[in-house]
């Protein structure tokens, strides 16, 4: 994975940290399982570094560059430079985000360790473990389906569509986070696919007596939440300003302006203490693709979420899990509202909420399953 998973909050960090939670309590007589990662990508100081360390002690950890070093500058022209350039100029629209250098980084650190299986994060990446001498399982857990995020390309969607597909159909198994993207490469490849929901803990249903946040929103600062936060504080939160709506994460920097009762938090290591204290929380999404994670981390609490269509893009169920759901401001200010004042309606979520996690996104689920994919290997 290019990203540093133990730095920063984000749902594809989460997806990744919750993989290497189970990998690190295999039996290490058994099992040798290591981390590659870029680290002129991800946030790979000496201080990062150790957290990862500390956290995952069982976890070999190792970072490769994605460029060549400058200290010999004619060696950096030859084997870096040129073939970059031949590479750009050739490469054509494309999800691939590798560069030769890369690639032979990457192969020659992978064919010295020779791997029985890989889990790669992102088709982007995929290219890294293609053509290896020896013949891993490779395994690719896309995370998102990478088209989509350039669905307004209308003239090269076709050609970023071929080439993910070009990619992906190179893996074993294909983890997808999303029921629709399941059957998108269902239909495209001959890949072993595999509905692969994010998990998290269950927190049992009870009444909540004291509620110290009305409406939470957490997010990570992409294009797509700024777009949706400031759609909803232009259109929707107008409506409803009586309440106090607390923005956790480094969406927190987009805002800049004092709105009245909106409290910002910025990042918080522990989110349990907030989602326990919660009356709902919202996850007003205009654009992106893929499973939120912020939705499925809200009702693995219990709480209600209040959403646009893209909200719930992903979910196995769009009715009776606890989500509301509207693309229009009037709608998605009148459903809040309701959930604040009507008692009835908002413990019935509560246990929709309940039901649904319990059946789609418990982590014992997700155990089951991996206990099951490395018997299988052996």
């Amino acid at each position: 994975m290019p990203d540093n998973p133990v730095s920063g909050k984000s749902g594809n960090r989460t997806r990744c940290l919750r993989i290497l939670e189970y990998l690190s309590q295999l039996n290490s007589n058994e099992y040798i399982v290591d981390f590659l990662s870029i680290s002129d990508w991800g946030d790979w100081g000496e201080h990062e570094l150790n957290l990862f360390k500390q956290r995952f002690p069982r976890i070999n950890v190792k970072t490769i560059e994605r460029k060549m070093s400058k200290s010999k500058p004619v060696r950096r022209f030859f084997y870096y430079k040129i073939p970059f350039l031949l590479h750009h100029l050739f490469r054509g629209v494309s999800v691939d985000l590798t560069t030769p250098f890369f690639r032979r980084s990457a192969a020659h650190y992978l064919n010295a360790s020779k791997h029985d299986v890989i889990i790669a994060s992102y088709a982007s990446w995929g290219k890294l473990f293609l053509n290896l001498k020896h013949k891993p399982y490779l395994i690719l857990d896309t995370h998102d389906f990478l088209t989509a995020q350039n669905r307004k390309e209308e003239k090269i969607i076709g050609k970023l569509f071929q080439s993910e597909l070009d990619i992906i159909r190179n893996f074993n198994e294909i983890w997808t986070l999303s029921i629709e993207e399941k059957y998108i490469y269902e239909q495209f490849t001959n890949s072993k696919i595999v509905y692969h929901p994010v998990a998290f803990k269950n927190t049992a249903l009870q009444h909540p007596t004291d509620y110290k946040y009305d409406i939470i929103y957490v997010a990570s600062h992409n294009p797509h939440n700024i777009l949706s936060i400031h759609w909803f504080l232009d259109n929707v939160f107008p409506k409803i300003q009586h309440y106090k709506l607390h923005i956790i994460g480094s969406i927190c920097k987009e805002i800049p302006l004092e709105y009245p009762n909106v409290i910002k938090h910025g990042i918080v290591e522990d989110l349990a203490d907030i989602y326990n204290h919660a009356r709902i929380s919202i996850c007003p999404m205009l654009s992106g693709t893929g499973v939120k994670i912020k939705v499925i981390e809200s009702l693995s609490f219990n709480v209600p979420v209040v959403a646009n269509i893209r909200g719930v893009d992903g979910i196995i169920n769009k009715s009776n899990n606890g989500c509301f759901v509207t693309d229009n401001a009037e709608e998605f200010a009148a459903y809040i509202d309701q959930l604040m004042i009507d008692e009835e309606l908002y413990m019935n979520a509560r246990k929709e909420a309940n039901i649904y996690f319990n059946n789609n996104h418990d982590i014992k689920k997700e155990e089951l399953y991996f206990k099951t994919f490395l018997t299988h290997l052996k």
